[in-house]
């Protein structure tokens, strides 16, 4: 049995590593993965290894982030120029660098209206594991508050560059989610295309989270298709999302777009 310091010793071992020190990853989540797999090995040499796989799982959507240093200054000239055009133009540049904002820019038109016609329209978004996705705000009609949460340092950094920018309330936190789920309340809480990760991360880990967040409506969405395009994964991750919430008196309104399945769950 370890002790607490040794415990942490590991922990400040894996997030100093080269791999992950430039990451500044949320060091709840190394803790979390760290813990977890000790516990499934007798000795401590192959926890460790086996929590460093599963990390570079969880971490590998990070290894492509844009150059947030260029991207704050895209941002600032767009926001200065007072044109609504060019912001969404810059951000949907910096959207392109992440894959799922990438999809997302080419259903962006229609996503939120066609969700807030079963939500209703929200003051306040919690975005659980939000990655670059604020960035579609311009994309939003109404005035809305964002509350995101990430496990990149880095990225919560930018995010809330950003929102200074937009004006409001709107603000992003270091938060393992899984760890600790938003104290915050609102309408709606988006998950997007995460749901399918965290699972594998542990099974059953995002069902806890979904129960704990504190709004009426939970919008997940998961990809159809592979990065290739080759296999279609819609059967597949619609299973994920109904063998987790069996049993749970939860209302689900699926909404399809070309590249997306959007699951709007009322908890009410």
């Amino acid at each position: 049995m370890l002790t607490d310091r040794e415990i942490e010793t590991l922990i400040q071992e894996i997030r100093t590593s080269k791999k992950y020190r430039d990451l500044d990853i949320c060091e709840d989540t190394i803790r979390d993965v760290l813990l977890v797999e000790l516990a499934r090995h007798k000795k401590v040499k192959d926890g460790v290894k086996a929590a460093r796989k599963k990390l570079h799982e969880v971490v590998a959507p990070y290894l492509g982030d844009p150059d947030y240093t260029q991207a704050k200054a895209d941002l600032e000239m767009a926001f200065q120029s007072g044109a609504k055009a060019r912001i969404k133009t810059v951000c949907a540049a910096i959207m392109e660098s992440h894959d799922t904002t990438r999809e997302r820019l080419e259903i962006i038109e229609t996503f939120y209206p066609r969700i807030f016609s079963v939500t209703g329209v929200p003051e306040i978004i919690l975005d659980v594991a939000c990655g670059l996705n604020p960035l579609t705000m311009p994309w939003i009609d109404s005035q809305v508050t964002f509350y995101a949460y990430d496990i990149h340092q880095p990225r919560v950094d930018f995010l809330n560059h950003f929102f200074a920018l937009q004006g409001g309330d709107s603000r992003a936190k270091i938060q393992d989610i899984l760890v600790q789920p938003p104290e915050e309340t609102g309408r709606i809480a988006l998950l997007l295309k995460e749901l399918h990760r965290f699972e594998r991360r542990q099974r059953g880990i995002s069902l806890p989270l979904l129960e704990n967040l504190k709004v009426k409506f939970v919008v997940v969405s998961l990809p159809v298709r592979s990065l290739s395009g080759r296999h279609d994964l819609k059967e597949g991750h619609r299973n994920v999302l109904y063998n987790l919430i069996r049993g749970k008196p939860w209302r689900v309104t699926e909404i399809e777009f070309s590249n997306e399945l959007v699951f709007c769950i009322d908890k009410s």
